[in-house]
């Protein structure tokens, strides 16, 4: 994938024989006994996040090592889910993120504009909670992501300005700049 975190973080924390990712690295020489915290609490367990983050930037490369091994973390915690399931709410969320067809939003334009910006809200008036949503600048990031995700290589505003693309499972709908059509594009991502 060319993506230096996730690799930094399984080199320090990923637990090969099991699953799942240590609250500490192995070179630590105060720590008695590693642990992986499976508890999400006022914050979340490092693993939720962590499965919840591999799943989005999966989306973002179209990577099955990505997606793989946030299901490995997911499993890691299966005992925990099936005995107590309160106890990781946002683990939940992972599980239903990876059972999910992914779900991409892509507005194409200069992010501080004034068009760019009333389609914005119009996505964020939805309750999507799966969704990746990616702005498309045509500056180094859409290039590096064009690289992972073909159909980002031409998405661009129309006539001028910012436009809506509105894709499940890395196929789009015709773009759109009008709100209303937005709304319905989206109301049908549901």
């Amino acid at each position: 994938m060319g993506a230096r975190a996730p690799k930094k973080q399984d080199e320090l924390f990923w637990d090969e024989k099991n699953g799942g990712y240590f609250s500490a690295g192995a070179d630590d020489p105060h720590i008695l006994i590693r642990m992986k915290e499976d508890y999400d609490g006022a914050e979340p367990s490092p693993n939720s996040i962590a499965a919840l983050n591999l799943l989005r930037l999966a989306q973002m490369a179209d990577s099955k090592d990505l997606r793989e091994r946030s299901g490995k973390t997911i499993r890691a915690f299966s005992d925990q889910l099936t005995r107590v399931p309160t106890a990781m709410p946002q683990m939940f969320c992972a599980v239903d993120a990876s059972l999910a067809k992914p779900r991409q939003i892509v507005l194409a334009g200069k992010p501080d504009g004034a068009d760019a910006r009333a389609l914005l809200r119009e996505v964020h008036a939805h309750f999507l909670p799966n969704k990746l949503l990616l702005f498309a600048d045509g500056a180094s990031g859409q290039h590096w992501l064009g690289e992972r995700l073909d159909f980002l290589k031409t998405v661009a505003p129309i006539d001028g300005k910012a436009a809506a693309y509105v894709c499940g499972n890395f196929v789009c709908q015709l773009p759109t700049n009008e709100i209303a059509k937005l709304r319905e594009l989206l109301a049908n991502q549901r």
